[in-house]
């Protein structure tokens, strides 16, 4: 899909209080989840012209943000879809940066629900503020076994740059082998909350 002409949108020309990407503003998105437009009360979808838009987990999207920070998904037919956060996850920004992808590490094994909760919470704050995340907790693995799972996750380490450790991630036999890859790659270690954190400050 083009991702040409760029899009003009109000978060270009002016944002509000509260805008949540800080002073960048999103170019593309890729989506995390698969999303279809609301129907609206009493009328359902005879508001839309054309197909309902459909953004399908995994496409790439060229987005138009208002000044408020709201997204919206520009499909080939020009129809626009609102996203929520969680939803999506900034694939590139209008200053043409590439957005560097963050890789969540911690403790799964042993843990209620694999600890896939507080994996997914944390993604979504991290997406909320505009980054890119590599959640482990949302990857598709070829069995479930311990080796099988964490080859998976070392090939999705790889394609990032930044590794966000979770809660109790030291007391992990593969989220201290996740880290100690990074340390030796020269990526950036930083504990997830504390990134949360700064962003919320700025």
């Amino acid at each position: 899909m083009s991702i040409e002409p760029e899009i003009d949108c109000p978060a270009l020309h002016h944002r509000a209080k509260g805008y949540p990407f800080g002073d960048r503003v999103p170019r593309t998105v890729r989506m995390v989840k698969t999303v279809t437009a609301d129907p609206m009360p009493v009328i359902g979808y005879s508001y839309i012209n054309g197909a309902v838009p459909t953004a399908v987990i995994s496409q790439t999207f060229r987005v138009w943000t208002n000044s408020h920070g709201a997204v919206a998904a520009v499909m080939q037919d020009g129809q626009h879809l609102g996203l929520k956060p969680g939803e999506f996850e900034v694939a590139s920004w209008h200053d043409a940066t590439p957005q560097k992808p963050i890789y969540l590490s911690g403790p799964m094994t042993g843990l209620p629900d694999l600890n896939f909760p507080a994996f997914h919470a944390m993604a979504a704050r991290l997406r909320a503020v505009g980054h890119a995340v590599v959640n482990p907790a949302e990857l598709d693995h070829p069995t479930k076994e311990w080796n099988d799972c964490l080859r998976r996750d070392i090939v999705a380490l790889m394609e990032c740059y930044t590794v966000a450790t979770l809660t109790g991630w030291e007391h992990s036999k593969g989220a201290r082998l996740e880290v100690l890859i990074a340390d030796r790659l020269g990526m950036t270690v930083v504990d997830a909350h504390d990134l949360v954190s700064t962003e919320t400050v700025q």
